[in-house]
């Protein structure tokens, strides 16, 4: 019933591990082992398999953020299982060290400490040498043959890689003479598939597929294919044996002729007889099938034709669906480097306001350009909303009391006074997420279905409920995620008013398309990324001329607990604070503003371009708080933070994003983040999440020896 529900399986894998997953050089195909594997999959339990690839670091964030469902191989660790739910092993693939021919200093594994070594970013290779406290200077790539460049060209000491796809590309690449094997084998890999965690019915279902091909022979069959059969020479007869050997075969040949020719005349004669009655029957047989034959030939040529459209509207609803990721990607991408430069300014600003006269007219200038710097964070906000990453205040909240709640507000801002009829669920109908956003979401629906009502005045229909899905429901379903079979809210509003053509429908939800005059095309972008981001999806149903209904389908939260206001920030001077807090950015701009902000506050500014400089800081001294920002080439925030906390368990971190907070930190568990801190941020905000992760801060120094603020 799951696969049914499903109109698809998004496996994500590497461009260049051959022979396992890598795009072919000359025919330009997606396929390799693991490859294979999954379309025999595909095609022996009925579901559509579509495959993404991309760099190893990305596909691992694609499965982790929901954007796919499955890895097609990676490294089972202790490490990685606390992000994902693996399979059982499919291939064993060992991982060696490599080195230029000429080099003799690294014979073995200890070797390298303190050398240049190349690797695939998110390699388990970096999690073996951290558990073997080898300190290296970490080289990372993309993929394996850029790794092998850096070592073959002596920007890099080492590379170590799975030994299959190192080698594939030094016979590749002709390298064989520049660069040699040391040492034995560092470790054997168990590759496996891996999905998201707690995704177990996918993982079952790939655990069930897995058993099978290898009970039926399947992946033999596969693994003979692609990495060939060995060939065994047995040992020949001696020369003495040989002659023996054949003239006594030539004698019995001769005797077993003699005695089988006459057996076979005496049974041609039968035989011939009673072929010549088998052959009339078979004419009467031949005709009878061949009727049959061109029945099921009609019939599979419908199907094929059948299938074939389906075919073409599955590849155009993909390619519809690429391109708003990609917009949503850039979209994301841009507010989240919008949100580091404001992060600089609003800091920059905030701690020049200290240096003046709060009556002076440049701090006035200065408060006006906060001020805008912070509506540029609300435009952010508005490219956040389309990508599908925005949701900062999650709070249960009553969907038809919030509806309610607007009534008078929705009457009020509905152009031409078209009447509004309420029919909202007497039970509460609670979900999680972010109550402005959902406000927003009513306003567009309510404002978009009284405009198309106008010319007609007919009334518009607003409904609030939950309900089961079922499939007819969600062949509805236009924009947002996969939704799981459950029990949902739904949010309805429905018109009577002009309708929408099919054409239009494709493209509705598309940024910058919009059938009004004067309309920018944002409304309904940001309202389906909107729904994306609160783990919903939009079904909607029109015809022209006689109206459209748009259902926001929202999971429904168990989670009864009333939300209390968010206490205002005070006014009055923060106290000063002492300590020694530890800033990680790759931002330059951001770890300069932030160590002003810090300084500020009282507390001493340590700064780390990188995850490997600020674990280093923190084993040579003492740091009573980390500020670590999630985004960084090299080491993420995730990478980093392991690091981090096998060097001090104690150690309080703050997750410094420019994205949504919740979703930043998901692959964290509950309580492994002191606090998460939103960009742009400014001195107050600051202090409070510092003050927040670490109390100690505030009660370091006795209130008398505090300075008083004027």
């Amino acid at each position: 019933k799951w696969l049914e529900s499903k109109t698809e399986i998004v496996f994500v894998g590497q461009t260049s591990y051959p022979p396992f997953e890598f795009i072919h050089p000359r025919r330009g195909e997606y396929t390799g082992m693991s490859i294979e594997l999954i379309r025999w999959m595909a095609t022996e339990y009925s579901f559509n398999a579509v495959f993404k690839p991309m760099s190893f670091s990305a596909a691992q964030a694609a499965v982790a953020s929901g954007e796919a469902d499955a890895l097609t191989g990676i490294f089972w660790s202790q490490d990685r299982e606390k992000r994902f739910d693996f399979t059982e092993e499919v291939f064993s693939v060992p991982a060696s060290i490599f080195v230029r021919s000429e080099r003799t200093d690294i014979l073995e594994l200890e070797d390298i400490s303190g050398k240049r070594v190349a690797v695939q970013r998110g390699d388990y290779a970096i999690e073996y040498l951290a558990s073997s406290g080898i300190p290296v200077e970490y080289l990372y790539t993309e993929d394996f043959p850029s790794a092998l460049q850096l070592l073959v060209s002596g920007e890099a000491d080492a590379l170590i890689g799975d030994e299959q796809i190192v080698l594939y590309y030094i016979y590749d690449e002709r390298v064989e003479s520049a660069v040699k094997k040391v040492a034995d084998e560092l470790y054997v890999g168990k590759d496996c598939m891996a999905v998201f965690e707690g995704n177990a019915i996918l993982r079952s279902i790939l655990d069930k597929a897995i058993s099978h091909a290898k009970s039926n022979g399947t992946l033999s069959r596969i693994n003979q294919k692609w990495l060939g059969v060995g060939l065994q020479q047995d040992a020949g007869p001696s020369v003495f044996t040989l002659p023996l050997l054949v003239g006594l075969g030539a004698v019995l040949l001769l005797a077993a002729g003699v005695i089988i020719w006459n057996l076979q005349l005496n049974r041609l004669v039968k035989v011939k007889t009673g072929e010549l009655f088998d052959v009339n029957a078979e004419l009467k047989r031949s005709n009878q099938s061949l009727t049959v034959a061109n029945a099921q030939l009609l019939r599979d040529m419908e199907e094929r034709s059948r299938m074939e459209d389906e075919r073409r509207k599955l590849e155009a609803r993909m390619v519809k669906a690429q391109n708003s990721e990609s917009l949503a990607l850039m979209a994301g991408g841009v507010a989240h480097d919008f949100n580091n430069l404001l992060t600089a300014m609003i800091g920059g600003m905030d701690v020049a306001l200290l240096s003046l006269d709060s009556s002076s007219e440049a701090a006035q200038y200065l408060r006006d350009a906060i001020h805008t710097a912070r509506q540029a964070g609300d435009l952010a906000k508005r490219m956040l909303d389309f990508s599908g990453r925005s949701v900062f205040n999650r709070e249960t909240v009553d969907l038809s009391a919030l509806v309610a709640d607007m009534a008078k507000v929705l009457e009020a801002g509905t152009p031409g006074r078209v009447p509004l009829h309420y029919e909202l669920s007497q039970a509460r109908v609670p979900v999680r997420g972010d109550q402005v956003q959902l406000r927003q979401m009513v306003v567009n629906l309510a404002v978009n279905a009284a405009e198309a009502s106008m010319a007609s005045g007919t009334p518009v229909q607003l409904r609030v409920y939950s309900r089961e899905l079922d499939p007819e429901f969600l062949s509805d379903v236009r924009a947002g995620g996969p939704l799981a079979p459950g029990l949902y809210a739904v949010l309805e509003v429905s018109d009577q008013g002009v309708g929408m053509e099919e054409t239009m429908l494709e493209r509705i939800f598309e940024p910058f398309y919009s059938t009004k005059r004067t309309g920018r095309g944002l409304g309904l972008a940001a309202l389906s990324g909107i729904v994306k981001a609160h783990g919903g999806a939009v079904a909607l149903t029109s015809e022209k001329g006689k109206g459209s209904r748009f259902r926001i389908i929202l999971p429904l939260t168990s989670d009864d607990s009333v939300p209390t206001d968010s206490p205002k920030p005070s006014d009055d001077f923060p106290a000063p604070l002492t300590g020694r807090v530890l800033i990680i950015d790759d931002e330059d701009s951001i770890r300069k503003t932030t160590a002003r902000l810090v300084e500020s506050l009282g507390l001493v500014a340590l700064t780390a371009s990188g995850g490997l400089e600020g674990v280093r800081i923190v084993q040579e001294g003492e740091v009573d708080i980390a500020l670590l920002d999630m985004t960084m080439p090299g080491l993420d925030g995730y990478e980093t933070y392991t690091l981090l906390r096998s060097v001090r368990t104690d150690l309080p971190i703050v997750l410094s994003t420019g994205y949504d907070g919740d979703k930043a930190s998901q692959r964290f568990k509950d309580g492994e983040l002191a606090a998460v801190l939103r960009k742009p941020y400014d001195r107050d905000t600051l202090y409070r999440t510092l003050v927040t992760a670490k109390p100690a801060l505030a009660h370091s120094m006795d209130s008398a020896d505090r300075p008083v603020a004027d």
